[in-house]
């Protein structure tokens, strides 16, 4: 990232003025529906010269072509976030056709919903014993499951909830409310799923999932955790 930095700050002035003038008339959008290879667009979420609508664009115009937004990167996502990049160019290039391809491609989307964070904790925690469920859970879990195209991720994050919230799993609940946030749900629309889940779960199980929720809320808002219902902490096994 250094040098790449370095490189940019010594380049001639006007030979990059010149490039970007260059690449500024160079639109060939209308030729998109000729490309016939398989096409991956990448764009870094908070990219303020080329937005994902940009690379939304691309995957639009290209025959079957897909698009990967990648959190946390900017113009440079190559450089700013490596690790993501690499796992969504190698589940392009790999497809799903071998373990190690379904790894990577549930690898990218488990960093996407769950966050960072919270990932390279799961990572850095996994011992010998615990390897082979880690890989099961990226692999499987996140790298079928997660990746399928009949349900968006909003849709997951319903699904999800309901089954943690009839099945008692808190500490799994509150990592996944925090993951409803990152994909798209919003605080009332979670706040729905959890009423309906009182009619279908029980209106204890409820209970307890709002106050897991109101927490992860507060936790967020910076606000003292509210009393009520149940949580038993966190896990980084997801």
């Amino acid at each position: 990232g250094a040098a790449l930095v370095e490189d940019l700050r010594t380049a001639d002035p006007e030979g990059y003025a010149a490039c970007c003038d260059a690449l500024a008339a160079f639109d060939l959008r209308d030729r998109l529906g000729d490309v016939l290879a398989p096409t991956l667009a990448v764009a870094g979420r908070e990219d303020p010269a080329t937005p994902p609508s940009h690379a939304r664009e691309i995957a639009d115009g290209v025959p079957g072509a897909a698009l990967t937004e990648i959190p946390g990167a900017a113009h440079l996502a190559n450089t700013e976030r490596p690790e993501a990049v690499t796992d969504a160019l190698l589940t392009h290039l790999g497809g799903y056709g071998d373990d190690s391809a379904r790894h990577h491609a549930g690898m990218a989307v488990r960093r996407a919903v769950l966050g960072d964070a919270h990932v390279d904790r799961a990572v850095a925690g996994t011992t010998p014993f615990t390897a082979r469920f880690q890989d099961f859970i990226t692999r499987y879990a996140w790298g079928e499951i997660w990746t399928g195209e009949a349900l968006d991720r909003k849709q997951r994050s319903c699904v999800t909830l309901t089954a943690l919230i009839a099945h008692g799993h808190h500490a799994e609940l509150a990592m996944h409310v925090r993951a409803a946030l990152t994909n798209g749900l919003t605080r009332e629309q979670i706040g729905d799923v959890l009423l309906q889940s009182a009619v279908y779960c029980g209106v204890p199980a409820a209970n307890a999932a709002f106050g897991i929720a109101q927490r992860v809320f507060d936790e967020l808002d910076g606000a003292a955790p509210a009393s009520g219902g149940t949580d038993r902490g966190g896990t980084d096994q997801g």
